[in-house]
């Protein structure tokens, strides 16, 4: 648990005074210096959970400045009692005493005081004796407890003491040792009830609280997808997870991704690469469903040995009777895991206490058990209108209910899948850069495009409408779970030829992944990797041609951009395909890679394409395709980095707020 002290500003006492525990002024620069503390702890983007102060004036002040006026006091918290010695200058005092705790000040006392055991004594009863599953603790202080605080924690050894002594107003953070919690699962009573947004949420209080989280998700269906530090693909709201849980992304946090290529048809991804293709009936059949469910458990195992908690989330609905026996991802993996169960209902589809109640009461009575809690999501209103809901809730499914989260507009968090297209803008506005992504049929990996979407010099929107499209300063061409049956349909929709006029009329064409394979003069498909269609010409825009190879490119990549020579651009791969330059043609490169090879065109200032995933995430890039509109751009460029950690933290302090934590960690830390 993260436990943060920080030290009272100067005092206005003679130099070399010996104040102790007596309630002594504050310098007159008293505010100036407040000022650096509070902006230190706002930089800390912790959202505390409890804050402490010494009971003396010089804390208390501080503490109220700094946005805690109800900071609990605590005796235990004054600084060293100097005893007969108060407020005398150290050079003035005459009692023969003081040369003897001069040699040993950590074990003599003072005269009718305390020596430096004593202070660490009280405060270790005072960490000892702190609640250490609620959260991360803010104390105002003194030199003399901040420097216990570090011996106690094991920061410091006990005969350099002095020497960690931090200056007026100075900031020092220790870890306090945290219990195991249980893995944790969020499983719902259906789709898109907002488990892996309260995954996230989770994994970010989780890691301000001080402990080392980690995401799970045995099976996730969803075309956005993410390359793994190895190189390997996993779901891309377990990559999010990760990083609100402040860790690089693994494939044992999804060991079994399923990415629709049609209807009826998946792409199977198992620890991170492709095993095939399996129609719906061949996957969920109960023939080599063992294999699969031992190398999910065996995800598990790895990650629940490296991290604390597991934050597991379930897959759609918990009571789906009919797949009870092919389950890899909810309450089997809950037993498996030994895990508490968290059921998640989304209130705003109506129908909250009928879905909570049957999710509960179609569980077997071992499963019934394990099914802790109950978060209500998605609420929109008054929360006190809910209040007699909740305990309706809480007596007909006999558990608790933990919170009721409100629907929230002003938090952006990277979606699980395109689901939450339709939600998005859909027009172009006047007095900005109008950015029309070409709204694709089996268009995958749309948060490509987040940094741009929260940029606020552009109107970036979704769109297969021909009209809208040649509104658009710049047009991009996502990628594609299915290249060539997209193609085909914007040559049928008349989209292809909508981006071919917008191209002449000047605007900006770029491509991403399958979109780059689109800009070229034809995409070939012999050994039928995507389906039927042998070969389609593509757009024209740039001189290459894609064949389409059954073997997946995933890997991060470091590049720089154009010739800017540094690779201080980053970015992932996930494709099928290789792009090369048409013959006779010559292909300039968009980017350079860290290995010395190159990636993607550039025909001119307005039109190129890459195969990198997450190009649009690097301000260089940002820069360049928005530089021909210099007229339109009236605001600041977006730090797109600072701009997620901020949102992570503001979804933590959202659900924190709304969640009973308390009852939560006593939950996961219950012997049952």
């Amino acid at each position: 648990m993260k436990v943060y002290l920080v030290r009272h500003t100067s005092v206005d006492v003679p130099s070399g005074t010996c104040y102790g525990q007596t309630d002594v002024p504050l310098r007159a620069s008293f505010e100036e210096e407040a000022a650096v503390c509070k902006e230190a702890i706002r930089r800390t983007g912790i959202g505390f959970t409890r804050v402490y102060a010494s009971p003396l004036s010089r804390c208390t002040r501080l503490a109220a400045y700094c946005g805690f006026p109800d900071a609990e006091r605590d005796d235990r918290l004054k600084e060293m009692h100097m005893g007969e010695w108060e407020m005398q200058r150290f050079d003035e005092i005459t009692d023969p005493h003081i040369q003897e705790w001069y040699q040993d000040y950590l074990r003599v006392r003072t005269t009718g005081g305390e020596s430096f055991m004593d202070v660490l004594a009280r405060v270790s009863d005072f960490l000892d004796h702190l609640e250490r599953t609620s959260g991360p603790v803010l104390i105002f202080a003194h030199g003399g407890v901040l420097v216990a605080a570090q011996v106690y924690a094991g920061k410091v050894r006990l005969e350099d003491a002095m020497q960690a002594l931090p200056p007026y107003g100075g900031m020092v953070e220790i870890d306090l040792p945290l219990p195991r919690l249980h893995p944790v699962m969020l499983a719902g009573t259906g789709s898109d009830v907002g488990k892996s947004v309260l995954a996230a949420a989770l994994c970010r209080i989780f890691l301000q609280d001080g402990y080392h989280p980690a995401p799970f998700k045995a099976q996730n269906m969803a075309l956005n997808s993410y390359a793994t530090p190895e190189g390997l693909e996993i779901g891309r709201a377990q990559a999010v997870q990760a990083e609100a849980a402040g860790i690089p992304c693994h494939t044992d946090m999804n060991p079994l991704l399923l990415k629709p290529t049609s209807d009826r048809t998946t792409q199977v991804v198992l620890n991170g690469k492709p095993i095939g293709n399996r129609s719906a009936y061949e996957y969920f059949r109960t023939e080599g469903r063992e294999e699969l469910r031992q190398e999910v458990y065996q995800a598990f195992d790895r990650l629940a040995a490296r991290y604390n908690p597991i934050v597991m989330e379930g897959a759609g609905s918990i009571s789906e009777l009919n797949l009870k026996d092919t389950d890899l991802v909810n309450l089997p993996m809950a037993r498996h895991a030994n895990a508490d169960v968290i059921l998640v209902a989304d209130i705003d589809r109506g129908g909250v206490f009928a879905s909570a109640y049957g999710s509960v009461a179609l569980q077997t009575p071992e499963d019934r058990k394990r099914i802790k809690g109950i978060i209500v999501n998605k609420f929109r209103g008054d929360l006190r209108l809910f209040e007699p809901g909740v305990k309706m809730l809480e007596e007909i499914c006999g558990i608790p209910v933990l919170g009721v989260i409100p629907y929230y507009q002003d938090i952006y968090i990277e979606e699980e899948d395109s689901v939450e297209l339709s939600q998005k803008q859909r027009k172009a506005v006047q007095g900005k850069v109008n950015v029309a992504v070409v709204l694709l049929r089996h268009l995958s990996n749309f948060t490509d495009f987040n940094m741009l979407e929260h940029d606020e010099r552009v109107n970036l929107y979704y769109t297969n409408n021909v009209d809208d499209l040649l509104k658009a300063d710049i047009i991009l061409l996502p990628g594609s779970k299915n290249t060539l049956g997209d193609l085909y349909e914007l040559r049928r929709n008349g989209v292809a030829q909508a981006i071919l006029r917008a191209r002449r009329n000047g605007a900006t064409v770029m491509g991403i992944c399958g979109g780059y394979q689109m800009m070229g003069q034809r995409i070939a498909d012999p050994d039928g990797v995507e389906g039927d269609v042998c070969q389609l010409p593509g757009l024209g825009l740039l001189p290459v041609e894609t064949v389409m190879e059954g073997e997946k490119v995933t890997r991060q990549v470091r590049f720089s951009f154009l010739e800017s020579g540094t690779p201080d651009c980053t970015g992932y791969e996930i494709h099928m395909g290789r792009t090369s330059a048409v013959d006779g043609e010559t292909m300039t490169p968009l980017v350079y890679l860290e290995d010395g090879t190159s990636d993607g065109c550039v025909a001119d200032r307005k039109c190129a394409g890459s195969y990198i995933h997450g190009i649009l995430d690097n301000p260089a890039v940002i820069e360049w395709l928005l530089a021909p509109y210099a007229e339109k751009l009236t605001q600041p460029a977006l730090d797109y980095a600072a701009f997620k950690e901020e949102q992570y933290n503001k979804l933590a302090d959202h659900v924190r707020k709304h969640l009973n934590l308390p009852l939560l960690y006593q939950i996961l830390t219950e012997n049952d």
